[in-house]
């Protein structure tokens, strides 16, 4: 600890020579932008994962500051902070690659302790490799999947909070993930990851969603307005065909995902993103309800011009993923 502590006191030396008149706050985002920089660029992984230790020491003194929920940390840009719209939490997240291109995540949760009325801060500790069956566990900052989160959305049913986090795991040599994970939190702040908030997309209950493809391929995991194409009940009198109704709507929309081979099917390192089908969950009453087969049109700018309504509440993003 004492060898941390010198090497983070040259670091704050290096980076603050010239922002003396700087406050405090930013002080530390600027070591922190320094130091992040440098482990981004180190090519020794255990050095890389020294910084990182460094790093996690730096952030959590400072999230621990009084008043600290407040900074924005608008110019780091390295790492990944969402913020949600009632202002009860603020998650930080980012990762760290070894020689072999695996990846490990690292983050903070700040949430607010109604208790206490302050704001409590949770180190996030990813398991994400020993976690059997994701999909159908509920899970704490002490076993969390983890990810690099790029949204945060806000809904509400008549009892609960919940902050649904879209992200991505980098997985292994073989397979990569995007989630859609939900994060809740009780009166005292701490969280809960996953929570049966799914509808209509499996058999079984799901508290995440968990994406598991090829490790080249790239699948789109987005949340926008869309305007989609569903098909409606009607048949046309002509045709005899179901008839399709155009909706506009908020919407988490990907790719669905295929086998490259039928031979290679309930193999997810070998399923890759058919771009030319979607599927998307659309939220009603604080629940996100399955929509297969939905054709999101948001490259259409004139039809973009043509939706009426607000966006649905959506977290601020910021982040920086290495190619």
């Amino acid at each position: 600890m004492k060898k941390i502590g010198v090497t983070i006191s040259i670091i704050l030396l290096a980076c603050t020579l010239q922002a003396q008149k700087k406050s405090d706050f930013s002080i530390l985002e600027d070591s922190i932008i320094c130091l992040h920089a440098s482990m981004l660029s180190e090519p020794v992984s255990e050095i890389r994962y020294q910084k990182n230790e460094q790093l996690l020491y730096l952030l959590e003194e400072m999230l621990q500051m009084k008043n600290s929920f407040n900074y924005k940390f608008d110019s780091l840009k390295t790492i990944s902070i969402l913020t949600s719209p009632d202002k009860k939490v603020r998650i930080f997240t980012w990762y760290v690659m070894d020689d072999r291109n695996n990846c490990e995540y690292f983050g903070f949760l700040q949430s607010y302790n109604e208790q206490q009325k302050r704001y409590m801060v949770y180190p996030l500790t990813d398991k994400s490799k020993r976690i059997v069956n994701p999909a159908t566990q509920t899970l704490t900052h002490h076993s969390w999947f983890g990810a690099m989160y790029t949204h945060l959305l806000e809904t509400q049913t008549s009892t609960h909070t919940y902050y649904t986090l879209l992200g991505w795991n980098g997985g292994s040599i073989f397979s990569q993930y995007k989630v859609i994970d939900v994060l809740s939190t009780n009166s005292k702040g701490a969280p809960t990851f996953g929570a049966p908030i799914f509808r209509n997309y499996s058999k079984t209950k799901v508290y995440r969603i968990v994406f598991e493809y090829a490790r080249n391929a790239k699948l789109h995991l987005d949340y926008s307005k869309e305007y989609y194409a569903c098909r409606s009940n009607k048949k046309d009198r002509r045709t005899h065909r179901y008839t399709y109704d155009t909706i506009a709507a908020n919407m988490i929309i990907f790719n669905r995902l295929i086998p490259m081979d039928e031979s290679l099917a309930n193999i997810p390192q070998y399923y890759v993103p058919e771009s030319s089908l979607n599927d998307g969950f659309i939220e009603q009453d604080g629940r996100w309800v399955f929509k297969p087969g939905v054709e999101g049109r948001n490259k259409d700018k004139d039809i973009k011009n043509k939706m009426e309504g607000p966006l649905k509440r959506q977290g601020s993003k910021r982040f920086y993923i290495p190619k």
